[in-house]
């Protein structure tokens, strides 16, 4: 069981999440891992605070610091294939706007050899709630979009049974270095939002690799503490994705039907949901997401 676990972590504009992140990291009763921190150009003192951080606890970390925000697809690639350099047997893509409790990764890692899985992750909630963030999740067939499974329910017990399931965001996913083989890397021209759903697609449509949730293993996730939560950044990439991800992953009719469906969506609901520079975006978003598929499909 005492596998080594390369830990990738993007950091932007991380500094105000990051004590409890690495010092929940060194309460884990695992202790075989290395972090690997890759700073996106952080403009506040994220990459100062890591480097003070890491001098301060045990466990080893390696800090890579980029030349420009390469976005979250391509930081976790930059993490990923240095881990695996470095002979992880797996990899926990991580936030690090997280807390983790102390046996978190132990039971993961338990989870994945008991139920045979590639990838597994845990109970979240909603930082300092008992208010469930994801317990796995799943895609809604009517508008071919993510769903969270439990998001925002008072936690009663519901999801205190292990599944297996057909979607999980990687806020904090174990993931064997043998799927990368096969599936490949973060699609990065995603940059953000996406990356994650689209990576853990590609996976499931080998019918071999299994995702699994693991309801004793347990994070707090302090939600968007980067992006800003519904700002004009997560607006823009948020619905520019989707329609790059339906294109390039649904068959053509299913595709079709979810580009046309979430469109008809933004113009008539989010007209009035939205401020209105904010509904702008989003249209146009939707028109940039068709010309990323176009321009790209010749190499998908």
């Amino acid at each position: 069981m005492n596998r080594k676990i390369g830990i990738v972590t993007v950091l932007y504009n991380s500094e105000s999440v990051l004590e409890e992140f690495f010092e929940t990291l060194n309460k884990q009763t695992y202790k075989n891992f290395i972090l690997y921190v890759i700073d996106n150009l952080s403009p506040d003192n994220s990459l100062f605070l890591s480097e003070k951080l890491a001098a301060e606890y045990k466990f080893e970390t390696v800090i890579i610091k980029n030349k420009a925000n390469y976005g979250v697809a391509k930081g976790n690639n930059i993490g990923i294939k240095k881990a695996i350099e470095d002979e992880c047997d797996l990899v926990l893509l991580s936030n690090n706007d997280i807390a983790i409790e102390n046996e978190a990764i132990e039971k993961l890692l338990a989870g994945l050899d008991n139920h045979k899985a590639d990838m597994v992750v845990p109970k979240i909630y909603f930082y300092d709630t008992n208010k469930i963030w994801a317990a796995g999740g799943g895609f809604n067939k009517r508008n071919g979009i993510t769903v969270q499974y439990g998001q925002n329910e008072a936690d009663e017990g519901q999801f205190d049974t292990d599944k297996q399931v057909e979607y999980a965001p990687t806020c904090f996913m174990l993931i064997k270095k043998e799927i990368f083989d096969s599936v490949g890397l973060m699609d990065e021209n995603y940059f953000v939002y996406y990356d994650d759903t689209d990576f853990v697609y590609r996976a499931l449509k080998m019918k071999h690799n299994k995702l699994w949730y693991v309801s004793d293993s347990v994070i707090y996730h302090n939600e968007s503490s980067s992006t800003g939560k519904m700002s004009d950044f997560s607006i823009r990439f948020l619905w520019r994705n989707l329609v790059y991800f339906s294109l390039k992953n649904y068959n053509l009719f299913y595709a079709g039907y979810v580009v046309l469906y979430n469109y008809l969506y933004i113009i008539t609901i989010l007209y009035f949901r939205y401020p209105r520079h904010q509904w702008l975006i989003a249209l146009k978003a939707y028109n940039e997401g068709l010309k990323l598929y176009f321009n790209n499909k010749s190499v998908l």
